[in-house]
């Protein structure tokens, strides 16, 4: 009787310890992704101009970040990736101040359940090219216990 309610125990306490656990255990794994790229340059009169638009469909990864709560989204064969953090409702942001962007907590997107992304945010380098990045996502396998 005893084994009985310690391996009925031990049954429960896996699905308890599952991927929800931890609210970030249950986006990291493998992920499509469609990306769309729209690329602007700046004419020195803070007016940006279209100069190319992509499509981009890739089998990347979310994986775990450095950080409490941080994310790393891998969404095309290049080096877009973009380092986020995610809150217990799924909602996704950036969270340093730069040159581009100077909120403490800059909104990017979110999950939708456990199996759904959507991000959109705007990146600029130093020699006035921007991107604009619209990336959408299903999750295609990720934690053992799924």
């Amino acid at each position: 009787m005893n084994r009985t309610i310690l391996a009925t125990t031990a049954i429960m306490l896996l699905f308890v310890t599952g991927c929800d656990k931890y609210h970030r255990n249950r986006y990291v794994g493998d992920w499509d992704f469609v990306t769309e790229r729209v690329f602007y340059i700046d004419t020195n009169s803070y007016e940006f101009v279209e100069t190319k638009r992509d499509t981009v469909y890739y089998s990347g990864k979310i994986s775990y970040g450095q950080h409490e709560n941080q994310l790393i989204i891998k969404f095309t064969e290049n080096d877009d990736e973009i380092y986020v953090y995610t809150g217990t409702d799924g909602d996704l942001w950036l969270s340093y101040p730069s040159v581009y962007m100077t909120c403490a907590r800059c909104p990017v997107g979110s999950f939708e359940e456990k199996d759904k992304i959507s991000l959109k945010y705007f990146y600029g380098d130093k020699d006035g090219i921007r991107n604009l990045y619209h990336v959408e996502g299903a999750k295609t396998k990720g934690c053992k216990n799924e």
